[in-house]
């Protein structure tokens, strides 16, 4: 099953990728690509978007929740309960049922995925089968059946998968990095969770996930492709309107606080790109539910960072040496409602040391320029990026988004159920609009708030990551001496988890 915990590198073009997306929804308002949107009495939200192209339809259910709603003792569990889900239920009590249940609807495609704040579950049918995909789901969702014996088997399913995720060097350096960013509960940033937390899960404690965070107030039924608003809502007050509610659950309460000071991390890896670095920059940055506008007037600024022919790439290739290629100079703001941050990210030639360089004074002083480029940034946003260029960026992001309803599929099972559980419908069908209020104060403010800090506020904290090959981090002789001087910690796969430490 796919599991929404992707490598770093990949993870900062997927959440860009997100970011480009929403806003299809209100700038083309043709009626195929409309979306509908009801609540029913007992919570339960139903989005529809209609796409009669082909004769498909995608039926999603999601959830807020995954790593965003652990405990240290629960830490892991969500994606256990991904697996139950997929393991029976009243209707359909076994694997070999509930496969035949799929194919029996001529089923296309299907998955179930866990992220940090959401769990969604999807199957595609033949247009004419939609009322039986959404009772499908309404079993799985209202009456699974956690057999203690499939429990085990599952156990060790999960336990096989996230031993490679502990042992993937990548992972290994997030979790190293975020799990001292967000000291405080840094559980609620790992998907995966400790071994023993897996071992020792029991159905008791999956019964009772499911009566906090398996309710209707936390839920969405999300279809998409060859259907109507009408019928949608006709089968989710059949299959869902009787379902009682239990409350909606909070999430990232207490919410994360500032990153703290002297987090510098160098990752050894044995299998990293030989002679090269990748180095990343991290600011705490708005919770979407709190610092609402920030995250629209983050988006924005993406957008006017992003040009690899830009001023701000631009200045950094020249300031900096043996930048690898402006591409790969990425700032990104990955939205969160628990734990937001701002992700600065590049790669570094590292070739001959005693020639260019220590290493780490040249990653320091990648870091002073990245920062002198955003005190430029807010010193006068309109003449470091043009005063046309504001209008340019909001332009751009409904450019980009033109297509995002293209597929059904894709846009229920990642788009939608990303910003609904991230943020909410409203968020969601209000983004256009308040994006478009984006002013250059609003982009000095952030800059200047989150980034530099300014004569009346200090610098916020940036936490620092280093990935380097073996034999790269040993061709340089004065690295103890560096890592010494610039407070640096080693990290690998002994200490970068939260329960080793």
């Amino acid at each position: 099953m796919k599991k929404m915990s992707w490598t770093r590198k990949a993870a900062l073009f997927a959440f860009l990728a997100l970011l480009l997306l929403p806003l299809q929804i209100l700038s083309a308002q043709s009626a195929q690509n409309q979306v509908g949107h009801m609540v029913l009495p007992n919570g339960l939200e139903v989005f529809v978007a209609e796409n009669h192209s082909v004769p498909l339809v995608t039926v999603c259910v999601a959830f807020r929740g995954g790593a965003s709603a652990q405990t240290p003792e629960t830490a892991g569990l969500f994606h256990l309960y991904e697996h139950m889900m997929f393991a029976g239920n009243a209707k359909f009590p076994t694997k070999e049922s509930f496969n035949a249940a799929l194919n029996s609807m001529g089923t296309t495609a299907w998955n179930g995925a866990t992220g940090t704040e959401y769990i969604n579950y999807y199957i595609t049918v033949p247009s004419e089968k939609t009322e039986a995909a959404v009772e499908f789901w309404a079993q799985a969702v209202r009456n699974p059946l956690f057999d203690p014996a499939v429990l085990e088997n599952e156990k060790n399913v999960v336990l096989n998968e996230i031993k490679g995720y502990h042992a993937d060097p990548a992972r290994i350096a997030a979790n190293a990095l975020e799990s001292r960013m967000f000291k405080d509960y840094p559980w609620r940033k790992n998907i995966d969770g400790p071994e023993y937390n897996i071992q020792s899960a029991t159905v008791q404690v999956l019964k009772q996930m499911q009566s906090r965070y398996y309710v209707p107030e936390n839920m969405a039924l999300m279809v998409g492709g060859d259907c109507t608003m009408e019928e949608v809502k006709a089968l989710a007050e059949q299959y869902f309107g009787d379902w009682k509610g239990q409350g909606a659950p909070s999430f990232g309460v207490p919410p994360h606080g500032k990153i703290p000071a002297g987090i510098n991390l160098v990752s050894v890896e044995d299998q990293f790109y030989r002679g090269i670095g990748n180095i990343q920059f991290r600011w705490r940055g708005p919770d979407v539910l709190a610092q609402t506008q920030d995250t629209y007037t983050s988006d924005v600024l993406l957008f006017l960072l992003s040009s690899p022919i830009g001023r701000f790439k631009d200045s950094i290739m020249k300031k900096v040496e043996g930048l690898y290629d402006a591409e790969y100079i990425d700032f990104t703001y990955p939205t969160a409602r628990d734990g937001g941050n701002y992700i600065f990210s590049t790669y570094m030639l590292i070739q001959k040391p005693a020639a260019e360089g220590a290493v780490l004074d040249r990653v320091m002083n990648l870091k002073n320029a990245v920062l002198d480029e955003f005190k430029e940034i807010a010193r006068d946003p309109a003449g470091y990026f043009g005063s046309n260029e504001l209008q340019k960026a909001k332009t751009k992001l409904i450019d980009q988004n033109i297509f995002a309803m293209e597929s059904a599929e894709t846009f229920v099972t990642d788009t939608l159920t990303f910003w609904w559980s991230t943020a909410t419908a409203d968020y969601f069908f209000g983004y256009e609009k308040n994006c478009s209020k984006v002013s250059w104060d609003d982009i000095r403010a952030l800059v200047q708030h989150y980034i530099t800090g300014s004569e009346v506020a200090p610098a916020p904290e940036i936490a620092t990551m280093l990935r380097i090959r073996t034999s790269t981090f040993g061709s340089d002789s004065r690295m103890a001496a560096k890592m010494q001087e610039y407070g640096f910690e080693k990290v690998n796969a002994d200490n970068a988890f939260w329960w080793q430490r």
